[in-house]
């Protein structure tokens, strides 16, 4: 279909002075920075920028490393040795000797050796709060209960001073995106988690609009994935450095503020009503003290569960995005827009109010270990900028007062005093148990965020071995020196000597920092929504309104449209590719002939995630006589796909298969299409349309 329409009328210029060589040129540049594939089926594997760190499995707060030392006979020495489940450490039954010749080969000894090795990551910033770097090993001591331990590896991260010209993305023509990704500036990784479920809606704006506001400045070579958290945890946005596609995100109707059932209202209003109703009942005398009290009760048991329910939800959060990121190498900054978590519960008077007091510490050693091992750090960040009760407020006044009425208002000031100090320390805690730092109290959340990524973007790794070697779920306090004055250190305190595999949960949904590879030409998972961008295969492609006139051999509908949304007014889309001809890799053929062999693919999904919308077109051109495949690698290749789109928020995911060489070039676009385009014409549609 979509040769035919190249035979048709010459592909529009979209790119004036910067056609072909220019976009060649900026490949070529990634190419010698090994950013991506030489040219052809033989080309060198692609470089996972940030990943190159010294792998290390974490088990618990530490790192345990099984090695397996086998002797014995020929057919064990080819099998190689079998380990134990990791996390154990054993001598096998009847390994006192080795097998004497002629006995089963079965017996052979096999000697499994365990080391745990505790790691550590340290930002060390001055009084301003800016990095400290190029400190040696001899500068730091580390304690373990007070006793100082070797460490065994040291290594510093810090931000790649990456040039100016680097840092600035190609400026591209209206409506033309590429899939050239930025160089990370740090190996650290960082999510943004919007708590709603924890957050009442009108600071839900606050969060959203300075996460934005963040998001518009942010360094190139940032990565950045988006969840959220409400009824359940939801991954918005997998990680990109793209700023459109995370502001997209955070900025949809998905994304919109929602009231949590679990919160209480804060508001004087509240109060008010609820001061006024004692009034009544005052004045009506049909209020008793035991019935007072019983009322208490029931208030103090309906919070109790409530906030029981809230942490649990939260906690079980926690856990999930510790499992989903365990898998990436190198340090993740978890920055949580929340109103925090109070996990001390204690009722405030009336009957038997200790009975709803749960106990959260193994749950919080779980979820503190599970983060530990996965090397979060978590930087919560109050939603609620610069707060007080809002009860006090000059605007709210009580309709009478007595000594009922000010008891009242004294028991609720005292209420929110201690529920607010409750959230911030457990902010402080949550912080401080996984090395990141508490924001709040301030109105600058932009700030915030910016100051918790860069807090993680540099730091010192270090590692030692611990003195007791055994999961005995005893806490051991962690301490580190530095010989500077004036330095602030943010680490991990202690940990919890349990072994992580009892703890482990398998994560419902996959977070990566790398694109799927291909696997049998299938082009599905790479086209899901929110994964991350590859750039195998580098690609310009403008994409906008269609400006022809349907023909009338055109299909009715261009895509796999969801049947629902026929009846919508439809807008035809025009995709036009450019593919740089020595990105793709050419088969030989008999006689000296190169074909190639290539796969367009189109997805587009709603703010919720559903996919509404496909096309898939494969082309496999004549083959090239050796003239013609020199000629075709001195220009680039151009391509032209139409999709019809219903109006609304769109992501569209724009794919390019190289099935010769097996490899995926992806992109999304975030696309706000309207119900009448400026310059459209002969748009398409179902009942709705033309």
């Amino acid at each position: 279909m979509g040769v035919s329409r190249l035979g048709r009328r010459a592909l529009p210029e979209m790119y004036g002075d910067l056609a072909g060589a220019t976009l060649e040129s900026e490949i070529l540049s990634k190419q010698q920075r090994d950013c991506a594939h030489s040219d052809g089926p033989g080309g060198s594997e692609p470089v996972a920028f940030g990943l190159g760190r010294k792998s290390r499995i974490r088990l618990g707060r530490a790192l345990l490393a099984a090695i397996a030392l086998t002797a014995g006979t020929a057919e064990l020495g080819a099998r190689g040795a079998e380990s134990e489940p990791t996390g154990q450490a054993a001598v096998d039954s009847g390994a006192a000797a080795a097998s004497p010749q002629g006995a089963p080969q079965s017996s052979g000894i096999t000697l499994r050796v365990t080391s745990r090795e505790t790691v550590v990551d340290v930002t060390v910033t001055d009084a301003k709060g800016q990095p400290i770097q190029n400190l040696r090993q001899s500068d730091f001591t580390v304690k373990e209960d007070g006793k100082p331990q070797a460490l065994q590896s040291f290594q510093e991260y810090k931000e790649a001073d990456t040039p100016t010209a680097e840092r600035i993305p190609p400026k591209l023509p209206p409506n033309v995106y590429n899939n050239l990704q930025p160089v990370p500036t740090t190996d650290a990784v960082n999510i943004l988690l919007l708590d709603a479920l924890n957050t009442l809606p009108a600071d839900q704006m606050f969060m959203k609009q300075d996460s934005i506001k963040y998001l518009k400045s942010m360094p190139r070579g940032t990565r950045i994935a988006v969840l959220s958290l409400g009824s359940s945890l939801r991954i918005l946005q997998g990680f990109t450095s793209d700023p459109s596609i995370l502001i997209a995100v955070v900025d949809s109707k998905k994304n919109r503020a929602l009231p949590s059932p679990f919160i209480d209202n804060d508001s004087a209003g509240v109060l008010d009503s609820q001061v006024d109703s004692q009034l009544e009942a005052d004045n009506a005398d049909l209020e008793s003290d035991s019935t007072a009290a019983l009322i208490q009760q029931f208030e103090n048991e309906n919070t109790v569960e409530q906030q029981d329910v809230r942490n649990r939800m939260t906690l079980e959060a926690l856990n999930q995005i510790a499992a989903y990121v365990a898998g990436i190498k190198g340090r993740k900054n978890l920055i949580w827009f929340t109103e925090g978590m109070p996990l001390n519960i204690f009722p405030s008077g009336g009957v038997n109010d200790l009975q709803g007091i749960t106990d959260y510490a193994k749950d919080l050693r779980k979820t503190a270990d599970l983060l530990t091992t996965a090397e979060v750090a978590v930087y919560p960040v109050d939603a609620r900028k610069l707060f007080s009760n809002p009860a006090a407020g000059a605007d709210q006044h009580l309709t009478s007062i007595n000594a009922r009425t000010a008891a009242k208002v004294a028991t609720t000031e005292g209420a929110f005093q201690q529920k607010k100090g409750g959230e911030l320390l457990g902010m402080e805690a949550v912080a401080e148990a996984t090395g990141g730092a508490a924001y709040y109290n301030t109105n600058d959340l932009k700030s915030a965020v910016s100051k918790a990524i860069d807090n993680g973007a540099n730091y010192y790794s270090l590692s030692y071995v611990p003195p007791d070697l055994n999961f005995d779920g005893r806490y051991h306090a962690i301490e580190v020196e530095v010989n500077r004055p004036g330095v602030h250190l943010a680490y991990r305190r202690g940990y919890n000597a349990d072994d992580i595999l009892d703890n482990a949960i398998t994560p419902a949904l996959p977070l990566t920092t790398t694109a799927p590879e291909p696997f049998g030409n299938d082009m599905q998972a790479s086209m899901q929504r929110g994964v991350p961008t590859s750039s195998q295969v580098l690609f310009d492609v403008r994409v906008a309104p269609s400006t022809e006139q349907a023909r009338p051999d055109d299909p009715p509908i261009f895509g796999t449209l969801d049947p629902k949304l026929t009846d919508k007014r439809l807008v035809r889309y025009e995709l036009v590719y450019l593919v740089p001809s020595r990105q793709i890799a050419f088969r030989e053929g008999p006689g000296g002939t190169h074909t190639c062999s290539l796969e367009f693919d189109l997805a587009a999904y709603d703010v919720f995630g559903k996919r509404i919308t496909g096309l898939s077109q494969t082309i496999s051109p004549r083959p090239l006589t050796s003239e013609q495949y020199q000629q075709r690698l001195k220009s680039p290749f151009q391509f032209l796909q139409q999709l019809d789109l219903p109006p609304g928020e769109i992501f569209l995911r724009v794919g390019i298969l190289d099935a010769v060489a097996d490899k995926v070039g992806t992109l999304e676009i975030p696309l706000k299409v309207s119900k009448n385009p400026a310059g459209a014409t002969g748009q398409p549609g179902g009942k709705g349309g033309n």
